[in-house]
């Protein structure tokens, strides 16, 4: 699916002053996938296809990402983004989810299985931001106020394209890396993630570390072996932390490591979900 087809299928839900957007498909047990940064909800669009043959599958662009609301002025920490996937879930009747998450994703998904335990059925992150692990230089100097006059739109993309090509075991065709940015070539985009890599705060994956192994739903955590911004220790400390937290390395994979290994992905996720619903 290339990424136009995948913003078409989006729906809008209206949350306060703020719009989400959002793809809904499939049908049973419901499984939010939650992208990161710089990305967007396409980032999972080759682990739908499996994931959708045996659940609803829900991939919202997080508030100030991909299409959903990007204006400017208003919090988009991962704090502020745990809340509003809490409010968004109200609003499309979704009482308990299964929740897939990477990267930022992952660190919202934390604040959701530590702060808002009902919500979760059970979790799975992906090479994710946790503890003081994050934010990556990269992203501390993007989000520098400075940065919206010093580069324009085209100049910000084309660093990001070659931070994001870091993020791949292998050469990543040139056209995923321009899907994964697309919402953001615009000024209106780039300034947005401008702000959104503001916002980046160690301190609330920090703040929740002593809540860690109060998480008592299943959790799997899936980890890119040769990630050079999420590094291995990270992953063996949440499954030490987390009760009966399993991890599952993957060879030859860095950061995004859906899109390096995506069969072997959605074969651990798939055995994963297909374990929690009976």
């Amino acid at each position: 699916m290339n990424w136009r087809d995948f913003q078409t299928m989006q729906r809008v839900a209206e949350i306060d002053e703020r719009f989400v957007s959002y793809l809904d498909d499939g049908a049973g047990e419901p499984v939010i996938l939650l992208h990161g940064i710089p990305t967007w909800g396409y980032l999972w669009h080759q682990l739908i296809p499996e994931l959708v043959k045996a659940n609803r599958v829900l991939a919202p662009d997080l508030i100030g990402f991909g299409y959903s609301d990007k204006s400017d002025s208003f919090d988009r920490s991962i704090a502020r983004q745990a809340e509003l996937i809490n409010d968004w879930m109200d609003t499309i009747g979704v009482q308990r989810a299964h929740i897939v998450a990477h990267d930022i994703g992952g660190g919202v998904a934390l604040r959701l299985a530590t702060l808002f335990p009902k919500r979760v059925m059970s979790l799975c992150v992906m090479n994710t931001v946790c503890y003081d692990s994050w934010p990556i230089e990269a992203m501390l100097q993007f989000g520098h106020p400075e940065t919206r006059t010093k580069l324009s739109a085209a100049t910000a993309m084309s660093l990001l394209k070659r931070a994001l090509k870091q993020g791949f075991a292998s050469s990543v065709d040139d056209y995923l890396i321009e899907s994964l940015l697309a919402p953001y070539t615009t000024e209106v985009g780039k300034l947005s993630l401008i702000r959104n890599a503001a916002a980046l705060n160690t301190n609330l994956t920090t703040e929740i570390t002593s809540l860690l192994p109060k998480i008592n739903v299943p959790t799997l955590v899936i980890w890119g072996e040769d990630d050079e911004f999420q590094l291995l220790k990270y992953a063996r400390r949440l499954v030490s932390d987390i009760p009966n937290a399993v991890l599952v390395r993957v060879k030859d994979a860095r950061h995004f490591v859906m899109l390096d290994r995506p069969g072997e992905v959605a074969r651990h996720v798939s055995h994963f979900l297909t374990q929690e619903l009976h």
